[in-house]
């Protein structure tokens, strides 16, 4: 049984960046470098890339995901109300994949659900087989409640709470847009980018999922959502996508799939941006309270395509 997340997200509102610390503070920006095909450029260094804190050019150092010691300790946040069913008929089966393909044996892994309210289906663990089971137990709800804005905020405070040297991942799978929500989408940009969380969104439409699921795989009728009550309810969502939202403005992205295949290829594509990435870090110019913001750029390397996180916050007393 999935036991409720007590979140106090007022704690976070007070929390300093995991990155800044009173004696070795330090920016870390995950960037990930590309060609015009989308495939990943290696062997650039230090002196390849242009750092601006502010507009201020940094000396950074430079490592690369793969050579790195840091862990990687990633929350799942599942969609789980009836628009759902189907989509979960092929999110049982990705479970083997999360340690090979993404987090290693160092890594953890979590997983909250979020329905009718969010639940936590799997707190931290190295443990295959359990992140296997915890995958398979996810069930749908016969609600219409998508709180994904509550989730990632329910996942940002599970992270705030790991050790200080791992990289902190997100992996939302749901649809793009909120419903139900009390946290509001400016609150939880500020949580991801405090806490330097990187966001990948992995979305689905409620509409298509259904026609690509085995008869024999569907759940019963009680889960499986009326078509015409989801298309009003997907043109009720459409002010907000807070899929998009909670990548663009964290340095991940937002992928899509329809069927278990596209699925799959989505949870490899995520392992291999992140074990692709570059790790620029840099010591802060400036401790003032406030947004900062990061650009990231490449120096005499035209074509290639940069992604890296926005900014970071810093809190002072």
């Amino acid at each position: 049984m999935k036991g409720a997340l007590i979140l106090v997200v007022a704690s976070l509102a007070l929390a300093q960046d995991a990155t800044f610390h009173t004696t070795v503070p330090a920016v870390i920006a995950p960037t990930t470098v590309t060609d015009h095909k989308g495939k990943y450029v290696n062997g650039l260094t230090a002196d390849d890339f242009v750092v601006l804190d502010n507009g201020i050019p940094q000396t950074i150092r430079l490592d690369t995901a793969d050579v790195t010691s840091i862990p990687i300790a990633m929350v799942f946040a599942v969609q789980t109300d009836d628009a759902a069913a189907s989509a979960i008929q092929k999110i049982h089966k990705i479970g083997p994949m999360i340690q090979p393909l993404i987090t290693g044996e160092a890594g953890h892994v979590a997983i909250v659900s979020y329905g009718s309210n969010v639940g936590l289906e799997q707190d931290f663990t190295s443990d295959p087989e359990e992140i296997t089971r915890a995958f398979l137990n996810i069930k749908a709800e016969s609600d219409r409640r998508a709180p994904m804005l509550d989730a990632v905020s329910n996942a940002v405070s599970m992270l705030h709470l790991r050790p200080s040297n791992e990289r902190r991942i997100v992996v939302v799978v749901g649809e793009t847009r909120d419903r139900g929500s009390k946290t509001k989408v400016a609150d939880v940009l500020k949580m991801i980018q405090r806490e330097s969380v990187t966001v990948f969104s992995l979305s689905y439409s409620a509409y298509l999922t259904p026609f690509t699921t085995k008869a024999s795989e569907l759940p019963p009728p009680e889960h499986q959502g009326d078509i015409i009550e989801i298309i009003t309810e997907m043109g009720r969502m459409a002010k907000t996508n807070g899929a998009i939202a909670l990548a663009e403005n964290s340095g991940g992205q937002k992928l899509s799939f329809v069927t278990l295949h596209s699925l799959e290829k989505l949870i490899g594509h995520v392992g291999e941006e992140l074990h692709s990435q570059y790790l620029l870090s840099y010591t802060p110019p400036s401790r003032e309270s406030g947004f900062h913001s990061i650009s990231v750029k490449l120096r005499d390397r035209s074509g290639l395509l940069v992604r890296s996180r926005p900014g970071y916050w810093v809190d002072t007393e």
